[in-house]
C-alpha cells in the first residue's frame, strides 16, 4: 500500500465492514470465449455489503471481459450475475507467486436492491469467519 492509500485509509473509514470468507465461498466468473463458455472458480479472500476482494490466476483482461460475477458456497450459486466494477487489481509479490500469474482483485458491487442487500448480508453471516479489523 503506498502513501496515499494509508492516508486515505486513516481518514477515510469504509463504508461497509470487511468480513473474511470461509473456505468453501467462491467467486465465479464466466465469459465467453472463441472456444465457448468458460467458468472460472475463484477463493473468495474477503467481503462486504460493497464488494469483495480474491486472487486470481490469469489477466486482469479476461475479468473485466466477463463483467459479471456470481458468488457461492460450495457449489452452489448464491447470487447471479452481480454487476461490478474494479476498485484495485494487484500483482501478487513474487516471494509469494512462483508462477508470476497471480493477482489480488478487489471489486465494488455495483448496484444491489433492496432485496439483494439482504439476501448478501445472510451470505456474509453465513460464509464469513471474522470481521477484518
Amino acid at each position: 500500500m503506498g502513501v496515499i492509500g494509508l492516508l486515505r485509509r486513516l481518514f477515510r473509514p469504509r463504508k461497509h465492514p470487511r468480513f473474511y470468507a470461509s473456505k468453501g465461498t467462491f467467486v465465479v466468473i464466466r465469459r465467453v470465449t472463441a472456444k465457448g463458455k468458460e467458468m472460472k472458480k475463484i477463493q473468495l479472500l474477503d467481503i462486504s455489503e460493497g464488494g469483495c476482494a480474491f486472487v486470481y490466476n490469469g489477466t486482469k483482461e479476461e475479468l473485466e471481459e466477463a463483467g459479471f460475477l456470481s458468488l457461492a458456497a460450495g457449489d452452489d450459486p448464491e447470487f447471479d450475475q452481480v454487476d461490478f466494477e474494479t476498485a484495485s487489481d494487484h500483482p501478487i509479490p513474487e516471494k509469494y507467486n512462483s508462477t508470476g500469474w497471480l493477482r489480488r482483485r478487489g471489486v465494488h458491487f455495483k448496484w444491489l436492491g433492496m432485496f439483494d442487500r439482504k439476501r448478501l448480508q445472510e451470505f456474509i453471516a453465513q460464509n464469513s469467519i471474522g470481521r477484518i479489523p
